[in-house]
């Protein structure tokens, strides 16, 4: 299956290692070097206009990606069901 996370993207539910609301992540250090590792690496893609609620961690041929939605936590998850 997949999952539409906005702006006309999906993924592949399989690819998901991890779906986290960033108003509770965003002050963390494990956050700030992850996000920094992925944008140096350009495995960051930032689809949300100017709210940003979600932080999806994903793995795809063996390389990690992060994505930034609008889309809460809680509608993608009901997405997956």
């Amino acid at each position: 299956m997949y999952l539409h996370i906005g702006k006309d993207l999906i993924i592949k539910n399989h690819d998901i290692i991890g779906i986290f609301n960033i108003d509770y992540i965003k002050n963390t250090k494990e956050y700030k070097a992850m996000y920094k590792n992925l944008e140096e690496n350009g495995d960051i893609l930032n689809i949300s206009d100017e709210i940003n609620k979600s932080f999806i961690l994903a793995e795809n041929e063996k390389k990690i990606k992060g994505y930034i939605t609008k889309i809460g936590v809680n509608t993608i998850a009901k997405r997956l069901i």
